[in-house]
């Protein structure tokens, strides 16, 4: 297997990685969807990485066909992450800044499409790059402002602002440093006409960005479906329960997992657990008062 094959399939077991993780979880408002948003625009880049990969020798119009979709999908991701820190940060600018970096990204997704950003694309050791055309630098000051808005948004809201917000944006802030420095990376590199390439690490720092965020904000960013939630609470409390106490774990579970999710509405999480709204009401206070106790 050649060694572009080898980095596909990196890029594959990082795309499942990702898918995995949006089909245990769920979307319930905006801070949810937009990383949802986040990790669907990651996931096809990685799709593509692996197209590519397997069909560059093969067949070169298919690959350079995937490669354009890779770009746009890298455009795509740079808009996703911009809007993400924004709602994480609980931003005022967030509708002028969907409204400015939409509209760039669709500038630069029509130069793409009509040949006017890249010219082709070349082999450079063990990945391809883009050949610029004459308006890349549109592209390249997208990518350039959109990443260090981030940045800065993450930042200003990490150490300037407090509660739980600012918690949270530090977690965000510490997951999307390997991806900001990867871009810087490649913009300076190929500002100073070196080609650069990151077919190896950008799976690698996405993968990263999305258990950084998953393993320090489970719950607020990514809330998982309840089954998996019950499973993975169970999972951790086995060795301390009986087993004539599982059942009553599993209830207790449910109940407050359900409630939780719902956001203390007893009809929704009667809902989400197949119950009824006096059953789940009445349980979840007997389990406050036991907690209490």
């Amino acid at each position: 297997m050649e060694q572009m094959q080898i980095l596909g399939l990196v890029a594959l077991f990082a795309g499942m990685a990702k898918s995995a993780i949006l089909c245990f979880s769920q979307t319930e408002n905006k801070l949810t969807s937009a990383f949802a948003l986040v990790c669907i625009s990651m996931v096809l880049q990685n799709a593509f990485e692996f197209l590519v990969s397997f069909t560059y020798s093969s067949n070169p119009k298919m690959a350079a066909l995937f490669l354009d979709c890779e770009m746009l999908s890298i455009i795509f991701l740079a808009f996703c992450l911009l809007i993400f820190s924004l709602t994480v940060t609980e931003s005022k600018y967030i509708r002028p800044a969907t409204v400015v970096i939409g509209a760039w990204a669709l500038i630069c997704s029509v130069l793409l499409l009509t040949g006017q950003l890249v010219l082709g694309y070349e082999q450079a050791g063990y990945s391809i790059i883009s050949i610029p055309a004459p308006y890349y630098y549109v592209l390249n000051s997208y990518a350039f402002v959109a990443i260090n808005a981030v940045l800065i948004t993450l930042a200003y809201a990490a150490f300037v602002k407090n509660g739980e917000g600012s918690t949270r944006s530090r977690h965000v802030l510490l997951a999307i440093i390997p991806i900001y420095v990867l871009v810087i990376i490649v913009q300076v590199t190929r500002l100073m006409g070196i080609n650069s390439s990151t077919a190896v690490s950008m799976p690698l720092a996405t993968t990263f960005f999305v258990g950084v965020v998953v393993l320090s904000q489970s719950g607020r960013i990514v809330i998982f479906k309840i089954k998996w939630t019950v499973l993975w609470k169970l999972a951790t409390s086995m060795r301390d329960v009986k087993m004539s106490e599982w059942v009553g774990l599993v209830e207790k579970l449910l109940v407050e997992e359900s409630m939780r999710v719902s956001g203390n509405n007893q009809t929704e999480a009667a809902k989400l657990i197949k119950s009824n709204q006096s059953t789940v009401g009445r349980k979840f206070k007997k389990y406050e008062e036991k907690t209490a106790d």
